[in-house]
């Protein structure tokens, strides 16, 4: 009766965990499947992570957790969908206090600070003023991880561009906007996209002056003399 009983209670544990462990897999699939639509461009909000999200998803595994993947995911469909009024709050958390740990998660909130703060935009004394929070959270982002290679390159850009609005005298920030031209397309979204900027011909350049260079034909290879094969060469003297 003993081993009866023991048996049950072994299969109902098994039982469990493999339901477990079918739940995590119907999440890391979901996640995999959000990945992938934010690869192509898709900058979904319903991405039925949340349908699939169980309990344990926030338990740290050896590898994270796959609640800190979701959070990472979810960071970056806001910024690309330019919602940075959902992710500048976060800087201001990261400054207060310690709620928000994730390296990767600080660092997409201080480039929409950056992008929010309208560098070149409206009076160059206000202008200063937004980059100096934006420096405040690219440096939280370094002390949370001093190893962030891109947090560092954007802190010293942010730091060189404030030098330069500030060396301005009597320049309004608006002097400093660059030009980007925006190009249409029919299955991507115009500006940059999480694999950069979209290429396109230089605009200040007719198209004639660029020469297509297409290889030979086979047979007119054929006709050509061999490689190397010329007039006998003269003796001099």
């Amino acid at each position: 009766m003993k081993t009866v009983a023991g048996g049950l209670i072994l299969a109902i544990v098994f039982f469990a965990a493999g339901a477990v462990a079918f739940a995590e897999a119907r999440l890391a699939r979901q996640i995999a499947e959000a990945h992938q639509r934010l690869a192509t461009l898709h900058y979904d909000t319903n991405d039925g992570i949340d349908a699939a999200s169980t309990p344990l998803a926030k338990v740290s595994w050896l590898g994270g957790s796959l609640a800190t993947d979701v959070d990472r995911h979810r960071t970056l469909v806001h910024y690309w969908r330019a919602q940075y009024d959902v992710l500048t709050p976060l800087t201001t958390m990261m400054a207060s206090s310690q709620t928000v740990r994730d390296p990767a998660v600080m660092l997409i909130a201080a480039n929409a600070a950056f992008r929010a703060s309208h560098p070149a935009a409206g009076e160059r004394k206000m202008a200063i003023e937004r980059l100096d929070t934006v420096m405040q959270a690219y440096a939280d982002v370094l002390r949370a991880d001093p190893n962030a290679v891109d947090a560092a390159y954007n802190y010293e850009y942010v730091v060189r561009l404030r030098e330069m609005l500030a060396k301005a005298k009597g320049a309004r920030s608006k002097d400093f906007k660059t030009a980007e031209a925006d190009i249409p397309s029919v299955d991507l979204p115009t500006g940059p996209t999480i694999h950069g900027r979209p290429g396109g011909p230089p605009p200040t350049i007719p198209m004639n002056d660029f020469k297509t260079i297409s290889p030979m034909r086979f047979d007119e290879r054929e006709e050509q003399a061999l490689p190397g094969r010329g007039a006998a060469p003269r003796r001099r003297g």
